[in-house]
């Protein structure tokens, strides 16, 4: 009798512990599960302090735009070009229904929010299915947006919020990708236009030629050689004298 006394003590033990193994390790798996943003309940929106998202990131050089052609918020038809324009073109790919949105339709809708350069228009591209009144509510009087499914197909989109900045003169997509506000988006502009200015030797927002070659750049070479060690009157640079030619 003691001995199955003893045999049940063990198990209930043994079982115990396999118990607290397994909520232990529920509670590691719950735990990444809101790191990354995740939720356990359907229809949970994101939580505030969740993991923050993809910084903004550069788009291979030379990507090509598209118009974009879709429907605006009093229903009528509307194509909006923003290839072979003057201006350069924002392009804001953003939902009614997705948490992480909020923040920008508050900061764009506000006409001092949103600190876009002078030549930078502005253009937000939702999907066809969206609620017009919950985007009147949200756009505001002065926001100019376009419901368009074949903008994010043409571009790509992966999931709102999603940015895309495009290069009128040029057609070229010049800076793409999210950020966790929108001063982090705006960054992504000024890195796109620090990067087009290094590249062609020209000052932060002016037009660049769409055949110019950034390894042509002289300051880019001169900043090369003198990294090397090569500088003004090396004697690399100063070869013998060319023999003239006979006549």
């Amino acid at each position: 009798m003691l001995a199955l006394v003893i045999a049940e003590g063990v198990a209930v033990l043994l079982l115990g512990l396999l118990v607290a193994g397994l909520l232990r390790s529920h509670a590691e798996i719950l735990r990444a599960l809101h790191d990354l943003g995740a939720s356990v309940e359907p229809g949970a929106d994101r939580a505030a302090g969740t993991a923050p998202l993809p910084t903004p990131s550069l788009r291979d050089p030379g990507s090509t735009a598209t118009d974009v052609a879709g429907v605006d918020l009093r229903g009528s038809a509307a194509a909006v070009a923003v290839v072979a324009t003057p201006h350069d073109t924002l392009l804001a790919f953003l939902s009614t229904g997705c948490a992480t949105c909020q923040p920008f339709w508050e900061a764009l809708s506000r006409s001092t929010g949103t600190d876009l350069p002078a030549t930078t228009r502005l253009l937000v591209v939702v999907q066809e299915a969206e609620s017009e009144s919950r985007l009147r509510d949200l756009a505001g009087p002065t926001l100019d947006v376009v419901a368009s499914d074949a903008a994010w197909s043409a571009y790509d989109v992966p999931g709102s919020p999603h940015f895309v900045y495009v290069e009128g003169p040029t057609g070229r997509v010049v800076g793409e990708g999210t950020g966790p506000d929108w001063p982090a988006v705006r960054a992504l502009m000024t890195q796109a236009s620090a990067d087009r200015a290094a590249q062609q030797g020209a000052r932060p927002g002016s037009a660049v030629p769409a055949a110019a070659d950034p390894h042509d750049n002289p300051s880019r070479i001169d900043s090369e050689l003198l990294a090397a060690g090569i500088g003004p009157g090396h004697a690399s640079l100063v070869g013998p004298p060319e023999p003239d030619a006979e006549p």
